[in-house]
C-alpha cells in the first residue's frame, strides 16, 4: 500500500513539474498563448531546411520555409512554432530577445525577422541614403530589388512604412506600381512577396513566348 501510494505521490511530481515548466516557457516564450497550446497535426514533420544564422538573405529564407510548410497546408500557428528550429546563431539570440507574448501570427513574426536581418542593425550610411535608390532605365525589376534590400541592408535602422514607400516611388514599372496599389501592402515582408509573385509571373509569361517563337520557327523551317 505504501509503494502504491509513493507512485502515485511521485507522478503527482512529474506533473507538477512538468505543468511548472509549460507556465515558464509562456512566460518567457515571444508567441501568444493561442499559438503555444495550437496542437501540432499527427502526422507533421518539420522539414529540412538550410539553418538561417544572420549571414544570408532574409528574404529567401522566410520565403523559402513559407513556400514548403503551405505546400503541407499547415496552419499559420504551426508555422510560428515551427521557424525557431531553422535558426541558428544570431537569429537564434534575436529571437529569444523578443518580447514575450509579442507574437500572434506568422505576418508579425516574418515581418520582425525580415526588419531586423535587413534593416535593423548599425550600419555606415544614413538613412537618408535610400532614397537615392531608384531603377535605372534598362535595369530590371530583380536587379532593382537586389539593389534596394541592399542599400536598406547599409543604412541605419528605418520606419517599415519609409521603406515601403522609398521602394515604390523608386520604380519604374508603371504596371506593377498600379498592381501595388491595388490592395496596398502594409508590410514590407507582404510587399516583396507581391513583387516576388509578379516577377515570377513575367518569367512564365517570357518562358511561353520564347516556346511560342521557336515553335513558329520549327514550323516554318519545316
Amino acid at each position: 500500500m505504501r509503494k502504491e501510494l509513493d507512485e502515485v505521490k511521485n507522478a503527482m511530481k512529474g506533473k507538477t513539474a512538468i505543468n511548472l515548466d509549460g507556465m515558464i516557457k509562456r512566460i518567457d516564450s515571444p508567441f501568444t498563448t493561442s499559438i503555444l497550446e495550437c496542437p501540432l497535426p499527427p502526422k507533421f514533420h518539420l522539414p529540412q531546411l538550410e539553418v538561417y544564422d544572420g549571414n544570408k538573405d532574409p528574404l529567401d529564407h522566410i520565403g523559402a520555409f513559407k513556400t514548403i510548410l503551405n505546400l503541407q497546408q499547415t496552419s499559420g500557428k504551426v508555422i510560428c512554432r515551427s521557424l525557431p528550429a531553422t535558426l541558428r546563431g544570431v537569429a537564434k539570440v534575436w529571437f529569444s530577445k523578443l518580447p514575450a507574448a509579442s507574437i500572434a501570427n506568422f505576418e508579425q513574426l516574418s515581418d520582425s525577422f525580415v526588419r531586423h536581418f535587413i534593416g535593423g542593425q548599425s550600419h555606415k550610411r544614413p538613412t537618408l541614403y535610400v532614397l537615392t535608390v531608384k531603377q535605372q532605365e534598362g535595369e530590371t525589376l530583380r536587379e532593382y530589388v537586389k539593389r534596394f534590400n541592399k542599400a536598406v541592408f547599409e543604412i541605419d535602422e528605418a520606419g517599415n512604412q519609409v521603406i515601403m514607400m522609398t521602394f515604390q516611388a523608386g520604380l519604374n514599372n508603371l504596371d506593377l506600381v498600379f498592381s501595388l496599389g491595388k490592395i496596398p501592402p502594409t508590410l514590407m515582408t507582404d510587399l516583396l512577396f507581391k513583387v516576388q509573385k509578379y516577377m515570377n509571373g513575367k518569367d512564365t509569361l517570357t518562358a511561353k513566348g520564347l516556346m511560342g517563337k521557336r515553335k513558329k520557327e520549327e514550323n516554318a523551317e519545316s
